[in-house]
């Protein structure tokens, strides 16, 4: 029988998940976003693991995700998690369970029964580490970002946390501007609106704007937990661009995570090592590697099936449909 709990984890629960080493996305204040969306949210954990997910349901399947969880220290507490998240699935009526664990494991340790399919969360990321000086992170930078950074005042540039509605109205300007020239589908503006509404008040999101002469010409949103800041969203106007705002950005969240006490600034997603440079992420891999850094691998995104036959049928059909 099924340990898992429903709803939103404890308080306590955060301080463990931080000793742990857990992802952001596998927090108490994103499971409070994914309640707010009114998704059906469940958790559980025990020595050495734990795991936060949503009930998702498509193509005719239903499913438990967690995504970057669950969170292991090891091979054994993996074990442990993934009969949690198994018995939880079926509970839930649910097909399989959707896992991108983190921790003390690596590809080769997972076990068989987990399938591994086409990557939700990024397998690749690329982080900075905050706990070295300013001038030891300039050092780290090309220096073309260390020129438009030095001078983004002479060409008018300020920044600043954005913390008004129309702020966020703004950002949400940018971002279709951004969806329409660079030709990708995000999510609607109410899934930001909610986000911002549910994890700002906690002190998990904030907006950072950037202004040349006191007009908005791009905005940023961050993520902040467990001692780590995720570049989370981007939106940007045609003059961010002509004024080479995104370098001075990035740059001003980064320093403002140092002064927060922050460890790490994750740029969240690059492409894969060795990726050629056709791959479509090749352009903004480039543009966060040359803020110096190293990389954060993950295991990538894998299924745990629990209705076997079911489960056959939609591999099946995924397959054919590709």
């Amino acid at each position: 029988m099924s340990s898992f709990r429903e709803g939103i984890p404890s308080v306590d629960f955060d301080q463990r998940q931080e000793l742990l080493g857990a992802h952001f996305l596998q927090s108490g204040a994103w499971a409070q976003f994914l309640a707010a969306q009114g998704e059906t949210v469940v958790w559980d954990e025990g020595d050495g693991w734990s795991w936060v997910g949503a009930v998702r349901s498509g193509r005719g399947v239903r499913y438990v995700y967690a995504p970057y969880g669950p969170t292991v220290r090891d091979g054994t507490a993996l074990a442990l998690a993934l009969a949690s998240l198994k018995a939880a699935a079926k509970a839930l009526g649910a097909d399989f369970a959707r896992v991108e664990p983190v921790g003390g494991i690596e590809a080769r340790d997972l076990p068989v029964v987990l399938k591994l399919t086409a990557s939700v969360q990024p397998q690749h990321s690329w982080a900075l580490d905050l706990t070295l000086s300013e001038e030891e992170l300039r050092a780290g930078l090309i220096p073309s970002h260390r020129n438009v950074i030095n001078g983004a005042e002479r060409r008018g540039l300020s920044f600043r946390l954005g913390e008004a509605p129309e702020d966020l109205e703004q950002f949400l300007a940018f971002l279709h501007e951004t969806k329409r020239l660079r030709g990708f589908e995000g999510f609607g503006d109410d899934y930001y609106r909610t986000m911002m509404a549910t994890l700002a008040p906690l002190g998990c999101a904030r907006l950072f704007v950037a202004e040349a002469e006191g007009r908005a010409v791009a905005a940023s949103i961050v993520f902040d937990g467990y001692g780590v800041r995720y570049y989370a969203h981007t939106g940007l106007s045609e003059a961010a661009r002509k004024l080479r705002a995104t370098a001075p950005l990035v740059w001003t969240l980064a320093m403002d995570a140092r002064e927060r006490g922050l460890r790490r600034f994750d740029l969240w997603g690059v492409a894969p090592p060795g990726a050629p440079k056709t791959h479509p992420w090749a352009g903004f891999t480039e543009f966060k590697q040359s803020f110096g850094g190293e990389p954060v691998d993950y295991v990538g995104t894998w299924e745990l099936p629990v209705a076997a036959a079911k489960y056959r049928l939609y591999r099946w059909v995924r397959r054919v449909a590709r």
